[in-house]
């Protein structure tokens, strides 16, 4: 049962950060009210991963792009990071003791 509730939470962390990358991604106006909660929210989950590459985000441009594309590696490297941990803890309290 704890497990359950551990992959519950660790899941719904997952989806934010998840949101967020795909957001940042696809270029998002981060003056909207869904998108600003989102990075709200999202921010203390990613923010101990940033800068571990020496930079938060690549900027992609392209010719007659109308918005500017962000590759967010920080929440990337957080979304694995996450994902092994909440499994890790998951599989220790999902043990069956006899």
């Amino acid at each position: 049962m704890i497990a359950n509730i551990i992959y519950a939470i660790g899941g719904c962390i997952e989806t934010l950060v998840g949101i967020r990358f795909v957001l940042r991604l696809i270029g998002a106006n981060a003056e909207n009210a869904f998108v600003n909660w989102i990075y709200i929210w999202s921010t203390p989950f990613v923010a101990p991963f940033s800068g571990i590459l020496g930079q938060d985000a690549t900027v992609v441009k392209g010719v007659g792009a109308v918005t500017t594309s962000v590759f967010d590696w920080a929440a990337l490297i957080a979304l694995v990071v996450i994902g092994l941990v909440v499994g890790l803890i998951g599989n220790v309290f999902g043990r069956r003791r006899a």
